[in-house]
């Protein structure tokens, strides 16, 4: 139970809601398109951003690849040689006492079962997504609808054979054996954004989310092997082409384009602190804040950092 609550919250804390307001544009909708080019080295795509003798080497990464998927590794091992740390994307942090929370948390995201409430339309993709997860109503419509989503997308993904840590664990594996320090950009509190949602997820969001989940799972698998396929490869814009059903879901919720912007904000800072002295980092971000209007490399380069895609180094 422990477990299944520390998975539930870390899902949740990416979705913080401070107050009901009309929903924003997606805020990684656009990306730049200089920044959207095939690698040249067979292997996954990498950016430069340098400033004087300081260099980060930035790889960016799909959420999640299928179980098996081989990649050549050669090039994160060629600057790992050369690293002085590596900065890994933002992560929850769930204290040993927020399990009490977590499970008081639990009471206010169930609810009574949603399936006869809902629009027509959507009462009938939800039966259908379901039925293609082989499970019934009753495993989902205890929940909220949002939460019922969240939870169906990890169901989908867990029968897909995608693998959430991948490839974070094998870049923190290859950082370990050339024995450089691998950390997070930042470490957010996770109870008190979940708890914000649990507060304040409105009908309308529930909704929303819920039709954005159906959206992922209609998609289905291929889609998003092949899109891991393409970033084994260095081509960026086949890996862009990942349904992003969660993502928009998360841009619909009140603040929630702010909360992006702060993670890409975040991570783009870690990157700036370690141009600070000379030397060689290597940064790992996820594919869309990496390279969106407004996104990590967008925030460099406007702040003055030499930023190179793939193939002009």
């Amino acid at each position: 139970m422990i477990r299944r609550l520390k998975a539930l919250v870390a899902l949740l804390s990416a979705m913080l809601v401070i107050g009901a307001a009309p929903a924003p544009p997606d805020p990684e909708g656009s990306v730049v398109p200089d920044l959207v080019v095939r690698a040249p080295s067979g292997g996954p795509a990498w950016w430069k951003v340098s400033s004087g003798p300081a260099t980060v080497w930035v790889l960016g990464t799909p959420a999640a690849l299928p179980k098996g998927l081989r990649w050549d590794d050669v090039g994160l091992d060629r600057r790992l040689a050369r690293a002085t740390q590596v900065i890994l994307p933002p992560a929850a942090r769930f204290g040993v006492f927020d399990v009490f929370g977590a499970l008081a948390l639990r009471g206010k995201l169930r609810g009574k079962p949603f399936e006869a409430a809902l629009p027509p339309d959507l009462a009938w993709r939800y039966l259908a997504a379901v039925a293609a997860l082989r499970q019934t109503p009753r495993h989902y419509d205890g929940w909220k609808p949002a939460v019922a989503g969240l939870l169906m997308v990890a169901d989908f993904r867990r029968q897909a054979g995608l693998d959430a840590n991948q490839p974070l664990n094998a870049i923190r594996a290859a950082a370990g054996r050339h024995r450089v320090k691998a950390a997070p950009a930042i470490t957010y509190p996770a109870m008190p954004m979940a708890k914000t949602l649990a507060a304040e997820l409105s009908g309308e969001v529930n909704l929303a989310c819920l039709a954005d989940a159906l959206q992922e799972i209609e998609a289905g698998p291929h889609r998003a092997k092949a899109s891991a396929q393409a970033w084994a490869v260095g081509d960026v814009a086949g890996a862009l082409g990942a349904e992003r059903g969660f993502e928009r879901c998360l841009a619909a919720l009140p603040n929630g384009a702010d909360l992006v912007r702060r993670t890409e904000a975040d991570q783009a800072t870690a990157i700036a602190g370690a141009l600070k002295a000379p030397g060689t980092a290597v940064a790992v971000v996820e594919l869309r804040p990496l390279l969106a209007e407004g996104g990590v490399l967008d925030r460099l380069r406007a702040e003055g950092y030499a930023v190179r895609p793939p193939g002009a180094e």
